[in-house]
């Protein structure tokens, strides 16, 4: 009971007080449920212009068959939109309706998907709520808009949607899911040309981007496969407003200013071959890939800006044949790290453009053995002492206690920092990278009481086993050579790499034991 007082005390500690305020409201709500008319009258729907610079990913297959997150499901008779089975996230994405917006969809698919939606919505549980709400918003929307669609019963779903998740804004969690609804409100408000959706949206946008958007370019939470869906966010409001004038110039302009910020940090972190680092909550084959969403920023005219990685806490590392990139950034952010690791000084490393050391990545959102042991320390590429996590995460999305970086420098070809999540052990973690053109030598160093280390080396589900010779590792097919001092023992395990939600398959790892002191060379040939 104690220890489970200071995991809650930890992690709220660092809680905005409206988000204790709505926690509250949202729990009362949900004990007491009031009965509410949200109401679907509208005076006017737009005749929106669209055009599609994206298409979201096959998810609909036909014939009431579904694929999300590497799970098929095929409904035999209705679609169940509340159907579990597979867990609330495939459930939430059956109700995204991000298939409307597929390059394969035709108008006949997707007006009979949203038929037999509209036939069970008053039936509707998870899909009622406002982040899965806030997506389905903005599906809709932009597909009535791309095939000039004009339903009555469709605007009167759409209206009530709208209406509802004004009324259940996600300021119990903000982040990313505050945003969402602001975006999806701004699909409503140009559908409707209603000025109180336009109003809530572009207070919500206006503010909240200011705050999540960091000064390179980064999204706060810190995640590559987030950053990437928020751009597409921006891009598709901006697009939006441009070609169906209705709100206030500034606004755009303030969009388009952010967009052309975080197409700059998303160029800084993907590797050349268009891979993105799948640090914290990341994921392949979720959102669209960096080079669609680049032509993207390109089609809107969007200027790019050259902002070196700074507030993000990620630095590349560039040689020769290799880019590194790595994390020596705290926990992000402190009221919202949901999507956080456990993962500080963590990097991935590519080798003439192939992926050598890299992030265990995310397979599932689901509690449980899979979840904690993703979110580790022991699952990236840094340094465990005692076995322990630098990072109190809990549960699916809690951390109480973090490490915090105690000072970066980035000077004369070396890369240190210092961060202090061991504490509890009398430990501070020290990492340094040095970086030449065909050498990178990476120094840990545990500084305070004499104990043990342990550093952990994922390599790509590509690589095959390694060689040991002595105080070596060799990997042959990629001509790269782990060169290790000031080791006690070298251990070659296989682990589970992460190829998206629920598909992982087996790697090899390099686990080195240490007192204190480990110098690790890394060579290419």
């Amino acid at each position: 009971m104690w220890r489970k007082f200071l995991l809650l005390f930890y992690t709220m500690i660092h809680l905005k007080p409206i988000q204790l305020v709505y926690q509250l409201w949202y729990r009362l709500k949900s004990k007491w449920p009031i009965k509410q008319n949200y109401g679907n009258s509208y005076d006017s729907v737009a005749k929106l212009q669209w055009v599609d610079a994206i298409f979201n990913l096959q998810t609909y297959i036909g014939e009431k068959n579904f694929r999300f997150l590497n799970i098929e499901h095929q409904f035999k008779t209705s679609i169940d939109w509340n159907f579990n089975l597979h867990k609330k996230l495939w459930t939430y994405n059956l109700n995204y309706f991000d298939f409307l917006n597929q390059e394969t969809i035709t108008k006949a698919d997707g007006l009979f998907l949203m038929e037999q939606f509209i036939k069970e919505y008053n039936s509707l549980e998870d899909g009622k709520d406002p982040y899965p709400t806030s997506l389905r918003l903005i599906n809709w929307i932009k597909f009535i808009a791309k095939h000039q669609i004009n339903d009555k019963q469709v605007f009167e779903v759409l209206r009530e949607d709208a209406n509802r998740l004004c009324k259940n804004l996600e300021y119990h969690l903000l982040g990313n899911h505050l945003l969402e609804n602001g975006f999806a409100l701004w699909f409503a408000a140009h559908l409707f040309k209603d000025k109180k959706f336009l109003q809530k949206a572009t207070s919500i946008l206006y503010k909240q981007l200011k705050e999540q958007v960091l000064q390179d370019g980064g999204h706060f939470e810190l995640s590559p496969m987030y950053h990437q869906l928020m751009l597409y966010r921006v891009l598709d409001c901006t697009q939006l407003a441009e070609l169906n004038p209705f709100a206030d110039a500034r606004i755009i302009y303030f969009l388009r200013k952010k967009a052309s910020k975080m197409s700059s940090w998303l160029q800084n972190m993907t590797f050349k071959g268009g891979q993105i680092p799948l640090f914290n909550d990341s994921a392949n084959n979720i959102n669209p890939n960096s080079e669609s969403i680049f032509h993207y920023v390109n089609a809107l005219k969007i200027k790019s800006v050259d902002i070196a990685l700074s507030a993000s806490g990620y630095r590349k590392l560039l040689g020769k044949n290799y880019q590194l990139i790595a994390d020596v950034g705290s926990v992000g952010p402190l009221y919202q790290p949901g999507h956080a690791h456990a993962d500080t000084f963590n990097f991935e490393l590519y080798v003439n453009q192939k992926p050598i050391i890299v992030d265990s990545g995310t397979s599932t959102y689901n509690i449980g053995s899979t979840r904690s042991l993703e979110r580790s320390t022991a699952a990236h590429n840094t340094v465990t002492v005692n076995n322990s996590n630098s990072s109190q995460v809990w549960s699916g999305f809690r951390v109480a206690k973090r490490a915090h970086i105690t000072g970066i420098v980035m000077q004369d070809g070396i890369l240190t920092a210092t961060h202090n999540g061991f504490k509890k052990f009398g430990v501070a973690h020290q990492r340094s990278w040095k970086y030449t053109t065909n050498e990178i030598i990476i120094k840990d160093k545990l500084i305070g009481k004499k104990t043990k280390g342990k550093a952990f080396f994922h390599l790509h589900s590509s690589v095959k086993q390694p060689l040991m010779k002595e105080n070596k590792v060799i990997l042959e097919s990629s001509g790269v050579i782990f060169d290790f001092e000031n080791e006690s023992n070298i251990e070659i395990q296989e682990y589970k790499l992460s190829k998206g939600f629920n598909k992982r398959i087996l790697a090899y790892k390099i686990v080195i034991t240490f007192n204190q002191n480990l110098k690790t060379k890394i060579k290419f040939n």
